[in-house]
């Protein structure tokens, strides 16, 4: 009976998935890092005269915080390490506004996250 060799290419295939793994990984970021910078625009909510006679006019509860000076929004980075992405800043009123510290929650991290879930996900699917 003659002997059958099988080629295992399993080391390749697993470096092959981690990279586009690490694609993928960067373009979800990416998306989210996209959208949350779109979400925050002039608020509904209620006009603060500011220093030097500037009115800001707020995000409403429940809104993505408004741009006033525009370093919360430019501030809005990702961050890949290994096989994780994170999007977010280092503001330091960023969490504040996110889940509402001292006032009502104008998330803007989390809802971009939630509403690409489906194309980050069909994104994993392509490798799969």
């Amino acid at each position: 009976m003659a002997i059958r060799k099988i080629l295992w290419y399993g080391a390749e295939v697993v470096k092959k998935v981690n990279a586009e793994n690490k694609k993928i990984i960067k373009t979800a970021c990416l998306i989210v890092e996209r959208d949350v910078k779109i979400s925050m625009k002039p608020g509904t909510g209620n006009e603060y005269l500011r220093p030097g006679g500037k009115i800001h006019k707020a995000s409403a509860p429940g809104e993505p915080p408004a741009v006033d000076t525009g370093r919360l929004r430019s501030s809005i980075t990702h961050e890949i390490e290994g096989t994780k992405g994170y999007v977010g800043t280092n503001v330091e009123y960023a969490l504040a506004l996110e889940i509402g510290i001292g006032m009502k929650p104008r998330p803007f991290l989390r809802p971009a996250l939630h509403q690409n879930e489906k194309k980050i996900l069909e994104l994993f699917k392509k490798i799969i």
